[in-house]
């Protein structure tokens, strides 16, 4: 496989992941879950924030992150935005 072909199909996985994700997170939306994006770079605080203070599930990626539990959501945006 020449370096062309390498680079077109690591941006093609990225480019599937990033729809998947998408379709995943709108219909997670869709049945209630909140979805929270915040501005500016990734905290390395976040991870451990999460991990302490969620009661439900989770799922985040970069800046966008999406909450089962709507008082999880609001903490989270009362804490990082």
């Amino acid at each position: 496989m020449t370096l062309e072909e390498e680079i077109a199909h690591k941006m093609s996985m990225q480019m599937q992941g990033e729809i998947d994700r998408e379709i995943l997170w709108g219909m997670l939306k869709s049945i209630g879950w909140t979805r929270v994006m915040i501005p500016g770079n990734y905290h390395l605080g976040i991870n451990t924030w999460l991990n302490d203070n969620c009661k439900g599930s989770y799922e985040w990626h970069s800046r966008d992150f999406i909450f089962e539990n709507k008082k999880d959501a609001s903490m989270f945006i009362l804490r990082w935005l």
